[in-house]
């Protein structure tokens, strides 16, 4: 049990951070309802998935692979831009946003488990942090799986708390108002393209 609540805890002290996977829940949320987000986070959470079995298994040695992070990088970057470009051009060419459009669930879910998977800060930390949590408690495969169970219990808890924040707030929102955090989220977006952009560049100079 004790496993469980210290994997529960580091899954919300880690997700609760701005990054560019909650700019694109809140973005997503405001933009087309709170189910879009759920359906959103719902791939999130399998992207993660991946990556605890990655590090419960000791897979972690691919962080130390150039080519592996030079690929993902590069992925990384390419699906940042494009999220940053529709956020921004949803500003700027005056698209109303409209909550109750009922867009397909692979239109929210994929892009959850793309943007999570592309992201080499993602499987930095959660194969560093799941490794060093391990290695530390000479944990078994079992207890990783204890783990790795906690850890998507807290996840899971953060993201049904900002689903339900983006569900009960969106009304004191108005729609002028909707756009322009449109705009910031295609912002930071922009931001961590350009930051991985950045990272990608130093490898090959």
């Amino acid at each position: 049990m004790g496993t469980i609540i210290r994997g529960i805890i580091l899954g919300l002290s880690i997700t609760a951070p701005i990054g560019p996977t909650n700019v694109e829940i809140i973005r997503r949320g405001l933009k087309q309802g709170w189910r879009s987000a759920a359906v959103f986070c719902l791939g999130v959470i399998v992207a993660l998935l991946f990556y605890l079995f990655l590090a419960t298994f000791g897979l972690a040695f691919l962080t130390e692979s150039a080519v592996f992070n030079t690929l993902l990088t590069s992925f990384g970057v390419l699906v940042l831009g494009y999220l940053a470009y529709n956020s921004i051009r949803d500003f700027f060419v005056g698209t109303e946003i409209d909550l109750d459009e009922q867009a397909g669930a692979n239109k929210h879910f994929v892009p959850g488990i793309v943007l999570t998977i592309s992201n080499p800060a993602v499987l930095l930390l959660w194969t560093g942090i799941m490794g060093a949590d391990l290695a530390a408690s000479h944990g078994s495969v079992g207890q990783g799986f204890l783990l790795s169970f906690g850890i998507l219990i807290g996840v899971a808890i953060f993201f049904t708390i900002l689903t339900l924040v983006l569900h009960y707030g969106k009304k004191f929102l108005r729609q002028q108002y909707r756009k322009y955090v449109s705009l910031a989220a295609g912002v930071v977006l922009l931001f961590f393209c350009v930051r991985f952009g950045y990272d990608l560049l130093r490898r090959f100079l």
